[in-house]
């Protein structure tokens, strides 16, 4: 069969890549990986040799590799792979995420060495979506992964800035903190090619913002913070404006404007008041509550709290629980009151459900303070001593540190920035 170029190299570097290997595993011994790249690119046509040596290393023949299809057969496929995602697409619309996983992977699978590239990386994407609803992370992972390993992804700053923002968000949320900042650097780094004002530019800051100061990286916050600060004022006002002024308010109190943080947390919480993100809007009323109830004015710590009470009756869930009872307890130590502290902790569960591997640490550091406070040394060092583990497991290792001083001095000086009150975005 007469070899037909770039029809037969197109077709060798889609199935090269199909079976993900590289242009210098295909040339093997006998050829060079840059003949291999103008075989690929039609500026060499192979002899009958080097052209079976090619197809054998790729599992096939030289009659596959050299078949084109009409122009017909890739309309006709394409149709159907985009009528496939438009039901996967259906099923996520009425909620039945199981099918429109199935429906994503099959979209994928059928997708692979075709050169409908565009279509097989909106299946992963949505595919990796799916999988986060559907709250199985080594799946999500594994796509995201995929994704970031995709040409479509690999060429395309902010296709590759939301992928690594999402994995960043991902392996934050497993308490996976080093490898948090490493995805967050590098949205960080490919959003840098974005011009001012992209609103990836602001995610992957934030992004890294907020797993850095998980992480314990404060050395980082006030650079960091001013960073995304100045990334603010283009964005418009809704849940990422928000997310930013959060993020840069967590900097802000770690390096000692605790007056300053509180204004950014009021601002933010102004502006997701109105937005549909219920989970965003509760964990930032926490965060606002809770670093209000460490550093802010006792009247205005009193009001949140009472809100924090309307919210967790209307939202009412093994989490929600938990996190009011740690309000609670932070509310009573504040006011001295040791038995209302040992109450309150008592409704704390560290193993409730949607609990972040960080927020079951910071968990157990309350209940430990209310151990503490009222008198119970034992039981308090138990709690101080769990709450540091979780948080080395996670990598928070400052907060680890912090744990274990506050438990060999005591009591905590309250002179100082208490790290466990910020909860980051």
């Amino acid at each position: 069969m007469t070899i037909e170029q770039p029809a037969f190299g197109k077709r060798v570097r889609e199935v090269r890549r199909a079976q993900g290997l590289s242009q210098g595993d295909l040339a093997g011994d006998d050829l060079s990986p840059s003949y291999v790249s103008l075989v690929e690119n039609g500026r060499r046509i192979p002899g009958a040799k080097i052209a079976r040596s090619i197809a054998q290393r790729l599992g096939t023949t030289v009659d596959a590799l050299s078949t084109t299809d009409r122009p017909t057969d890739r309309l006709a496929q394409r149709l159907g792979l985009v009528g496939q995602l438009v039901a996967a697409r259906a099923s996520q619309m009425a909620g039945d995420w199981p099918d429109a996983r199935r429906q994503l992977e099959a979209v994928v699978a059928q997708a692979e060495g075709s050169d409908h590239d565009e279509v097989r990386w909106e299946a992963r994407w949505e595919l990796a979506t799916v999988l986060g609803r559907l709250d199985d992370p080594a799946p999500h992972e594994a796509a995201l992964r995929q994704l970031l390993d995709d040409p479509v992804t690999r060429a395309a700053p902010v296709l590759h800035a939301r992928v690594a923002i999402e994995l960043a968000q991902l392996l934050r949320a497993a308490g996976r903190l080093p490898d948090a900042v490493r995805s967050a650097e590098d949205a960080v780094r490919v959003t840098g090619e974005l011009t001012a004002g992209r609103p990836e530019r602001a995610q992957a800051q934030v992004a890294l913002l907020s797993a850095s100061v998980d992480s314990g990286e404060w050395s980082r916050a006030d650079e960091l913070g001013a960073q995304l600060r100045a990334e603010v004022g283009p964005l418009p006002a809704g849940e990422l404006r928000a997310s930013a002024l959060w993020a840069a308010a967590g900097a802000q109190y770690l390096t000692g404007d605790a007056t300053g943080a509180l204004e950014l947390l009021a601002e933010a919480d102004a502006l997701i008041a109105s937005t549909d993100g219920v989970r965003l809007r509760l964990r930032l009323a926490r965060a606002r509550t809770l670093l209000t109830l460490t550093a802010g004015p006792t009247a205005d710590a009193d009001a949140l709290l009472a809100r924090a009470r309307q919210a967790a009756a209307l939202v009412d869930t093994p989490s929600t629980r938990t996190w009011l009872a740690v309000l609670e307890t932070a509310g009573a130590l504040r006011h001295g009151d040791a038995a209302a502290a040992a109450e309150h902790a008592a409704a704390i569960d560290p193993a409730a459900a949607e609990l972040s591997p960080l927020d079951r640490a910071r968990c157990l550091l309350y209940v430990a303070r209310a151990h503490r406070a009222g008198n119970r040394p034992k039981e308090a060092e138990e709690s101080f001593k769990a709450a540091a583990a979780g948080y080395e497991r996670a990598g928070a290792f400052r907060l680890a540190l912090e744990t274990w001083r506050e438990l060999s001095a005591g009591a905590r000086d309250t002179g100082d920035q208490d790290p466990h009150a910020v909860i980051m975005p």
